[in-house]
């Protein structure tokens, strides 16, 4: 684990809070010029440290390490894409939701109006997934062909690029900033958004279960930054609708 500390006032380092986050693809999560942990994750959960007066150390994670980092409170904030789920809501508590998310399947242009359910139960297919994620778990439990597991979405998406797997599932705000690099104009979205209500839902930061007032703070904090417009306006910065 690398661990990075973005610096607060003096007036908000009362508590510090230790924040899982990966760096795996914009705009989500990634580092900058500069080498600063930056995206719409690492905005969101600064402007939480903000509202509840706490300094915010990041610590880079693979997001299979996450859950686990939570429940060993080694981290006690998690940035992650989180869908919650019971499995998950056993190992660690969840935060009021922060965006909502669907899952798409890419793969080949000519390829784009086919039915993604068909292209799942299709056993001559390959299928890249992030490990540890729900469209892992959804795949595992319905995908007949080959499933390649990666570390990192962006592996996944290396993965397509490199024709090394015919598809890909992966949560659909990630696969617009993909799409849209000018060496991907051969690969599209393959049919709508899965409706299946495990690949999608709200999207919540992960706390470890170790500080309960810790939830309670988080919640008021997101509140706050929804009722004052701040979420929408980080919503804003990062995609070309709200994504609340």
């Amino acid at each position: 684990m690398i661990g990075f500390s973005q610096t607060l006032s003096a007036a908000q380092k009362n508590k510090t809070i230790k924040i899982g986050i990966s760096t795996s693809f914009p705009p989500f999560n990634y580092l900058n010029e500069n080498g600063k942990i930056s995206g719409y994750n690492a905005d969101i959960a600064m402007a939480v440290c903000r509202k509840i007066k706490a300094h915010c150390e990041f610590t880079l994670l693979p997001f299979p390490q996450v859950i686990p980092a939570l429940e060993a409170n080694e981290i006690q904030l998690a940035a992650s894409n989180l869908l919650r789920t019971e499995e998950r809501a056993k190992r660690i508590n969840f935060s009021a939701k922060y965006y909502r998310s669907t899952s798409s399947l890419l793969g080949h242009m000519d390829n784009s109006t086919q039915k993604p359910v068909e292209v799942i139960k299709n056993p001559d297919t390959s299928i890249a997934v992030t490990a540890g994620s729900t469209q892992w778990r959804y795949l595992s439990d319905h995908a007949k062909g080959e499933i390649l597991v990666k570390a990192s979405i962006g592996e996944t998406m290396l993965a397509l690029q490199k024709s090394q797997v015919d598809y890909i599932l992966i949560p659909t705000l990630f696969a617009l900033n993909f799409l849209e690099r000018p060496e991907n104009d051969n690969l599209d979205f393959v049919g709508l958004p899965l409706e299946e209500k495990t690949l999608s839902g709200d999207v919540h930061l992960g706390i470890t279960k170790a500080d309960p007032e810790l939830k309670i703070q988080v919640d008021q904090a997101i509140q706050a930054l929804v009722n004052s417009g701040e979420l929408r306006a980080l919503s804003k910065k990062y995609f070309p609708f709200n994504v609340y």
